[in-house]
């Protein structure tokens, strides 16, 4: 299982889809660190977009593209090609393409 805290997933999962570092920063919401992620053009802030893997809204379309749907497997989630268990479907799927994009 992984040590990486969520804010390290979404970043690098944003990083693995093809975001640039340098458009990737950092920042609090309330509590809650996110990543945010600028528009690849550069434009902000009215272009930033919150980047959260936890986020179905996030998650959805990158599983989708990558064909990484998860499935519960014994209580925890992972998905075709991973061979790691998850407590959370969004993990299974952001870990997932993490790996198949190094």
């Amino acid at each position: 299982m992984t040590t990486l805290s969520d804010l390290e997933i979404s970043k690098a999962l944003a990083l693995a889809i093809g975001w640039k570092q340098i458009y990737t920063t950092v920042t609090y919401d309330g509590e809650r660190k996110v990543t945010i992620c600028v528009t690849p053009d550069g434009h902000f802030p009215e272009e930033w977009h919150i980047f959260d893997y936890r986020d179905w809204n996030v998650i959805g379309p990158i599983a989708e593209k990558y064909n990484a749907f998860p499935y519960m497997f014994n209580g925890t989630w992972t998905t075709r090609n991973e061979w790691e268990y998850y407590e959370t479907p969004q993990k299974a799927i952001a870990l997932a393409v993490i790996g198949a994009k190094k």
